[in-house]
């Protein structure tokens, strides 16, 4: 009903799907702006306005330090690893000739885990990190090497939670990694060839310039993937040791749905949003110079 009035109010051209934006993405999203500004537990039918008092709440949050921390360490470090490594597999999936594998049959082997869920593979690292079952202090101990209590140390935990989310979102930026490379002009590399230039410098002065798109949209989106990540981290380390792994989005949830503070779990949402955002504002100028360059 609420979903037909919207629509009966809007011109005909601009359609059913505008209707269908409206409620369920601008709709909620100035809800959660509205209850950051009260004091609403998130099943009471009263509340009252605090306005900016969630707000200037969140800096007193305890653990408030080792939240941000956490958070911008999982989102730059995830960030950082994917597109090195995702760079680095399309280069070698994009290649031809005797002694590689099949490139279909590898890019839909490195796209299998985006199609995992969060929960699942948050679970499945979870195993593998185990003390003194995990597959990967079993391969350690076989290589002559001491087992690492990969989920209650400090540092370690961060870099296993930035591991496990690395493997999840490189298949997509492959993808998007080998459309850039597939539409470069071979021509420029025959003529490149035909001046003496060697791979690197057909990495450097062809390959990174034509990329500078592909590269512009796999930093934005998995930037942003890393500050909205939950079940996955969350699933990996619980947020130990202590709470150095959690992260803003579960701390969000805990507000919310734990100590029914909704209205102090909506303003910290409404924080985070702030912060993609902005960063998201600066790559995109910043990237989009780059491009302008190339």
């Amino acid at each position: 009903e609420v979903l037909s009035r919207i629509h009966a109010s809007l011109p005909d051209s601009i359609g059913i799907d505008i209707a269908y934006q409206l409620l369920f993405m601008v709709w909620p999203l100035f809800e959660v702006v509205r209850y950051s500004f009260t004091d609403w537990n998130g099943v009471a039918k009263d509340y009252n306005y605090v306005w900016f008092a969630n707000y200037k709440e969140i800096a007193h949050i305890d653990g408030f330090k080792e939240m941000m921390i956490a958070t911008v360490t999982f989102a730059l470090g995830t960030t950082i690893l994917t597109i090195l490594i995702s760079f680095i597999i399309a280069l070698a999936l994009d290649k031809k000739g005797k002694g590689y594998l099949p490139r279909g049959l590898m890019r839909s082997l490195w796209f299998l885990p985006a199609l995992l869920s969060g929960t699942v593979v948050g679970m499945l690292w979870r195993i593998m990190y185990n003390y003194n079952n995990g597959v990967i202090n079993k391969m350690i101990v076989a290589a002559g090497g001491e087992p690492v209590n990969w989920l209650e140390t400090r540092g370690i935990t961060n870099i296993a939670v930035i591991i496990g989310s690395t493997w999840v979102q490189i298949g997509f930026c492959v993808i998007v990694f080998l459309a850039g490379l597939q539409s470069i002009p071979q021509d420029l590399y025959e003529a490149a060839e035909l001046d003496g230039a060697s791979p690197r410098q057909k990495l450097w002065n062809i390959t990174m310039p034509m990329m500078a798109s592909s590269i512009t949209i796999n930093v934005i989106t998995t930037t942003i993937a890393g500050f909205k990540a939950y079940e996955l981290p969350y699933n990996i380390s619980q947020g130990n040791p202590g709470k150095t792994t959690l992260l803003m989005t579960q701390r969000i949830w805990f507000f919310g749905f734990q100590d029914f503070d909704f209205g102090l779990g909506s303003a910290l949402s409404v924080f985070l949003l702030l912060i993609i955002a902005a960063i998201s504002l600066i790559q995109l100028i910043y990237l989009k110079k780059k491009e302008d360059i190339y």
